[in-house]
């Protein structure tokens, strides 16, 4: 029994550095990994350049202090190149390509050959390092020339990327694509991010945008802000004020993912504490008196501010848009719009359905407004501190650009809260009872001041 401890020390001891090093404990919080693809006379080409710790699994031959040797390197490398084919899969018109090995080597990490395809290409088919090079073992690259038999070089490419899959989004491929008679195209994928086209139809890049801005649209801060919007009123005309919404958001999305708001970093964290206080406030509101026509006031606020944070996932997408851009773009629109519509149906729908089997209009407002607002309040100084670290860290560079560019877009907002204002009654809307009217009420009943 006395040496059961030290067994199980030992144990760990062995076994841990190798469960760190399978979940990735032991890497940089991000890797990047570069390839170039072209398309040249009947093959595919894929040229790619992994960081060498990703080698570790091969059971690398070393010498010295850890310093590989590159005498007994050939099979590994071959195993690796095999390696890195299977996990950067390509197809062509929805049949997986078959990779050849034509060329693996490592190299230094002061190597800058691959900046450019050329030398990219010059360095690994040039000699390999002598064997006389003390190279560490996790301080250098594997790069690796892979090409693929294809039937035409219009065919539809696609490319998936697996390497490690333990690691998930820390892994990043800098890709190039290189087209005939095309113009170079740049992607940065994630790993596990499924089947990408290097060139999408438009009917591919318009269905991959618009499902994209539906399930942007589906983030639990956007399905709540809409049934705070709507809670004390439930009839289906009130579900127009989720244009106002849907309308400002558009803009500002768009605006932000055509760079017209710049590379302000302070629009984010703005949007984000405003938006929690405005939903703060609406919750508030349905306590007291909620009134639809100040609501487009409201939703036009959340939604200009909303759309800086759509704006910046739409940047990174536009990748994978192609030579249609604008298509994209509007496809995008119409997801967040129609997935905003859904939402706002089935809250009312099913709000009613609570209200009238279950709670009651009034009791109903108070719970789902107070609990809204519970989750409000925490979402708000939650920004606001995370707003104020980062102002402490990054200093204010930029924040009066920021403030300003908020300003401006909130004046939209305010002239459609000004238009429903003044507008028909059409855009107003009979709410549910309210708790604290009936308790004034009540009160002033019992004083007999009610007709006062």
């Amino acid at each position: 029994m006395l040496k059961l401890p030290a067994a199980v020390l030992l144990l760990a001891l062995v076994l841990l550095p190798r469960i760190a090093l399978a979940n990735g404990a032991d890497l940089p919080p991000e890797i990047i990994l570069q390839g170039f693809i072209k398309t040249d006379d009947g093959r595919l080409r894929q040229l790619v350049r992994v960081p060498l710790v990703f080698l570790q699994p091969f059971a690398l031959p070393k010498r010295g202090p850890g310093y590989l040797d590159l005498a007994r390197m050939d099979t590994v490398l071959q195993q690796a190149a095999a390696a890195v084919a299977r996990q950067v899969e390509l197809r062509a018109d929805g049949v997986p390509l078959v990779p050849t090995v034509r060329h693996a080597r490592v190299s230094v990490l002061s190597d800058r050959s691959f900046q450019s395809y050329d030398a990219a290409a010059a360095h690994l088919a040039g000699p390999p390092l002598p064997v006389e090079t003390n190279l560490f073992w996790n301080q250098g690259f594997f790069d690796a020339d892979i090409e693929y038999p294809i039937t035409s070089p219009q065919a539809r490419f696609e490319i998936r990327t697996n390497v490690m899959p333990g690691l998930g989004v820390r892994v990043r491929l800098q890709l190039e694509f290189l087209a005939e008679g095309n113009a170079a195209r740049n992607y940065v994928l994630q790993g596990g991010s499924g089947w990408v086209s290097l060139d999408p139809r438009l009917h591919e890049a318009a269905s991959l945008f618009a499902g994209r801005g539906f399930a942007a649209a589906l983030s639990l801060e956007r399905v709540v802000f809409l049934l705070c919007l709507l809670a004390p009123f439930t009839n289906w005309r009130s579900l127009i004020v989720v244009v106002a919404l849907s309308a400002l958001q558009v803009m500002t999305l768009t605006a932000t993912a055509e760079g017209a708001l710049g590379a302000t970093r302070w629009l984010g964290e703005i949007s984000t504490v405003a938006a929690a206080g405005a939903m703060l406030l609406l919750a508030m509101a349905n306590l007291g008196a909620p009134n639809l026509r100040r609501r487009w006031l409201l939703a036009g606020v959340v939604g200009a501010l909303g759309g800086f944070g759509l704006g910046a996932q739409l940047v990174e997408l536009m990748q994978l848009s192609g030579s249609h851009p604008v298509i994209a773009v509007a496809s995008y629109d119409l997801g967040v719009v129609l997935a905003e519509l859904a939402v706002g149906a089935l809250a009312l729908a099913t709000m009613r359905l609570l209200f009238a089997r279950v709670l009651g209009p009034r009791l109903g407002v108070v719970v789902l407004s107070a609990l809204i607002g519970h989750a409000a309040w925490h979402w708000m100084m939650e920004g606001a501190h995370q707003f104020a670290h980062d102002l402490e860290h990054a200093g204010y560079t930029g924040l009066r650009a920021a403030l300003t560019l908020t300003g401006l877009w909130l004046v939209p907002a305010l002239l459609v809260g000004v238009w429903a204002w003044l507008g028909a009654r059409r855009f107003d809307g009979a709410p549910a009872p309210s708790l604290l009217r009936g308790l004034l009420a009540r009160g002033t009943d019992r004083n007999g001041l009610r007709d006062g």
